[in-house]
């Protein structure tokens, strides 16, 4: 790793190709080619694992200005890499806490996981987790013991070539079994402890997401050796069985094998998905009570729920297009329904730009309900001097009210996140 050259830039950075080539010693040629792969890598997947869509800014070059993109990790192509710093400090307390609330964020990390197929050395970053994922389905559903044939004793009676014999059955240890779930975890976690050298040499923020995949692996190996149980003093390092085709990956000589050093070198958050679950969790938490489980990404306190990244009801545009919107967060209490945009970016000037306002507008009306119909923006900082909450009159007895929050990691948002649920939840 200390021999490799390394591009940095923040993201959302905007800059000249030559310049930053320049700065980081390769040619311009050579990193306009390594960005255009990292936007073609981020874009083979359109959805998360759980089906979210991920529509977050991806890298790309326009003439001889490069974009940075919303995407924060490392990625290795030839003899460099590419570092795309957070633009906020306490980006790592993001994911932190979304862990805390929710438990595993694996899924967030596995858009990056198969994308980068285009290469064969990337795409074991998600081999890792893949192979994991077979080892603890051997491990939870092959039997453990199997039965042999025992030929001179037992109480069955065969004809051979010289004669009759004894035969019966004995039961008998799945020894392949253990063999190949073992061989297969302690290769992952070989690769994990040589890839945390990787995380030492990388600025703050991008190491926390690097450290916390690495720990997401690590925590997987754990759970498939934790669901093997005994088994595991079962291995003699010989016979695979019928599991010769999963031990396989994960020996020397095969793909796994080869590339075991590169394991999460190719780390990548999408930080508008980011942002927004970190608001869901923030507006969950401010509720400030106990929550269940409601749905896929729906979760209920009290009498309130919120949705991640979908509504519970469409009046128009499902008609219209088959699809259901997705509001970033939607907020539902009783019979209202109010709708949370989080902008993961500052809200200077004018505010919200076109594009954005006209979606608020077309959540307002085919979402929210009520007299007045409401929502939440959310942003690292909000416009100076726009009147909070900004309100009009749709028609006689209907008003649409918007509300902006600062929601900013790099300090305490919770009285702005209490500001927002006040407004949301006061009598239409």
């Amino acid at each position: 790793m200390n021999c490799r050259r390394r591009c940095e830039w923040r993201e959302g950075e905007l800059f000249r190709l030559d310049e930053k080539a320049e700065q980081c010693g390769v040619g311009k040629e050579e990193l306009r080619e390594a960005i255009l792969i990292l936007r073609a890598a981020l874009g083979e997947h359109s959805r998360l694992p759980s089906g979210v869509r991920v529509d977050t800014p991806r890298p790309d070059v326009k003439g001889e200005k490069a974009f940075g993109g919303f995407w924060v990790g490392v990625f290795e192509i030839g003899d460099f890499e590419i570092v795309i710093r957070p633009r906020v400090e306490k980006y790592g307390e993001m994911l932190a806490r979304i862990r805390r609330a929710l438990g595993d964020v694996s899924w967030i990390y596995l858009t990056a996981s198969s994308i980068y197929a285009g290469d064969s050395r990337l795409a074991i970053y998600g081999e890792a987790y893949r192979l994991l994922g077979e080892l603890w389905l051997l491990a939870s559903r092959e039997p453990r013991f199997l039965t042999e044939r025992v030929v001179g004793r037992g109480s069955r009676i065969g004809l051979g070539a010289t004669g009759p014999y004894l035969h019966g059955r004995r039961r008998v240890r799945n020894r392949a079994l253990a063999n190949a779930v073992v061989l297969g975890v302690r290769r992952v976690a070989e690769a994990v402890d040589e890839a945390y050298e990787i995380a030492k040499t990388l600025p703050t923020g991008v190491r926390e997401v690097v450290e916390e995949y690495f720990s997401l692996i690590s925590r997987g190996a754990e759970a498939v050796l934790e669901e093997l149980g005994d088994m595991a003093l079962w291995i003699d390092g010989e016979d695979l069985g019928g599991y010769w085709h999963v031990a396989s990956r994960a020996v020397k000589g095969h793909s796994w094998g080869r590339l075991r050093e590169a394991v999460g070198r190719y780390v990548m958050i999408p930080s508008t998905k980011l942002y927004e679950l970190y608001v869901y969790v923030l507006f969950l938490e401010n509720l400030g009570a106990p929550y269940r489980k409601c749905g896929d990404f729906c979760l209920e306190v009290e009498n309130a729920r919120l949705y991640f990244n979908k509504a519970p009801l469409s009046r128009l545009v499902k008609k219209l297009s088959g699809r259901s919107p997705k509001p970033d967060v939607t907020f539902k209490r009783g019979s209202s329904i109010s709708i949370i945009e989080a902008k993961y970016r500052e809200l200077n000037g004018r505010g919200l730009g076109l594009p954005d306002a006209v979606r608020i507008a077309a959540y307002l009306g085919d979402v929210a309900r009520n007299g007045k119909l409401k929502a939440v923006v959310t942003a690292l900082s909000t416009p100076q001097g726009i009147e909070n909450p900004v309100r009009a009159k749709i028609s006689n007895g209907v008003e649409a009210a918007v509300y902006y929050a600062v929601v900013n990691p790099d300090w305490d948002s919770s009285g702005e996140v209490r500001s927002a649920l006040a407004f949301i939840m006061s009598d239409p």
